[in-house]
Order: structure tokens, then sequence, then C-alpha cells
């Protein structure tokens, strides 16, 4: 018996449950650059492939309860309305209302460009 793809989608809804099968993924490896060494493996990032039927789900998910999912305000990345330009502009403001009253701004930024490289798969 053949069972169509929406009544899949509607049973993982109802249930509130997904097959360890959907969230498996392939990690596959990219160049961080266009003209770096492709024999280092420090020049390279691993990317996950998720199955096209957990990015539809993940759509389904995500415009049926968009209205009652709830994420923090300090979020900036991967945010409907919000980009990585608002969180600088938070940054700038931030750090001129302290110099222009003659205080002390500490700042601590983190480059995460080589954050998986030691990972071991």
């Amino acid at each position: 018996m053949k069972v169509c793809d929406s009544y899949i989608f509607a049973f993982l809804l109802v249930h509130g449950c997904v097959s360890s099968d959907l969230l498996i993924s392939s990690i596959v490896p990219i160049l961080k650059g266009k003209n770096v060494n492709c024999f280092e493996s420090a020049n390279y990032r691993g990317i996950a492939l998720s199955s096209v039927f957990d990015k539809i789900l993940d759509l389904i998910i995500l415009n049926r309860y968009a209205d009652i999912l709830i994420t923090s305000e300090g979020q900036f990345g991967f945010k409907k309305g919000h980009s990585t330009s608002m969180c600088t502009m938070v940054l700038q403001e931030t750090v001129d209302y302290y110099t222009s009253s003659s205080g002390t701004v500490y700042c601590t930024l983190l480059d995460a460009t080589k954050a998986s490289d030691r990972t071991h798969y």
C-alpha cells in the first residue's frame, strides 16, 4: 500500500514526532574560498545536507506555526525581518553611547570561521 506524502506530513504534525530517518543528514566538505589550497584540510568546512522531506516539513511547520513560535530578541541571523546589519547597528549605537559619556567600552569578538576545523566526524 502506497501512502501519499501529504498523509505522512499530516501524521507528523498531528502526532508531533518525527521518524529518526528524517533526522539523518550527510556532511559534505566544501572549500572556504575560491583561491585556497584544496590539499589542506583546514581550507574546508562541513555543510550538512538534509533530506528534501525534512526541508519540506520545516517549511510546513514554519508557515503553519509562525505566529506562535517565539525567538529571542537578541537573535539576528536566520530570523525573518532581521539581519546581521541590524546587529552591527546595535553594536555601533552601544559603543557611541558609552564613548560619548566618557565611558569605557569592552568588546569581545569571536571568529567562528574555523570553529569546526578540529571536529572529528
